[in-house]
């Protein structure tokens, strides 16, 4: 998959069960507890502070799933 579907993916999500659905799709499967980190994270990305700080939904991608 590539980084631009990806990041869409985890833009969209909705649910933590939805992203361990999707690290299995990608091959890269995440326990829960990860998932639910990483969710939180995908949330905070979202913020408009957080945006102007660095933080985005592309760095997490490549930094948990190294695409």
């Amino acid at each position: 998959m590539d980084e631009k579907t990806l990041v869409e993916k985890l833009s969209n999500l909705e649910t933590i069960d939805q992203l361990v659905d999707l690290s299995k799709e990608i091959g890269q499967p995440l326990s829960y507890n990860d998932a639910d980190q990483l969710f939180g994270r995908i949330n905070q990305c979202k913020n408009d502070v957080a945006q102007l700080g660095g933080d985005t939904i592309a760095k997490l991608a490549k930094q948990v799933f190294n695409i």
